[in-house]
């Protein structure tokens, strides 16, 4: 082991953190156990087996990463809804009808994103 790594595995601990750590290592290990019996359940199996293990910590650490292409979704799409309502408006006025259409487009777009990105 490195030095530095050496270095962290001895540091210590404030009173505080075992304590803290146990809570978070109770309620992952429950969530862990719930959706693993989840898709016992699902799958119509009697007991729940080491794989359903296995596939409820896939499905925890997806919705991870789901969650974060999912608020880029939301801003991307909010990013362009906005710049769809200010050239909208501002196109319109100046009667530019190819600029009206792409902004339009545009604002579609940025609508399916946002409502792509809020779905369950």
């Amino acid at each position: 082991m490195e030095n530095g790594q050496l270095r962290a595995v001895e540091m210590e601990m404030h009173e505080n953190a075992p304590k803290k750590a146990r809570q978070h290592i109770n309620q992952f290990s429950t969530s862990l156990i719930l959706q693993a019996k989840i898709i016992a359940y699902r799958t119509k199996a009697d007991i729940v087996l080491a794989q359903h293990i296995d596939e409820a910590l896939d499905t925890i650490n997806s919705e991870k990463k789901q969650s974060w292409s999912r608020e880029l979704l939301i801003i991307l799409g909010g990013t362009f809804t906005g710049a769809f309502i200010q050239g909208f408006v501002s196109e319109l006025s100046s009667g530019n009808t190819l600029l009206v259409a792409i902004y339009t487009i545009l604002g579609f777009v940025g609508m399916f994103m946002v409502f792509l990105g809020l779905r369950r």
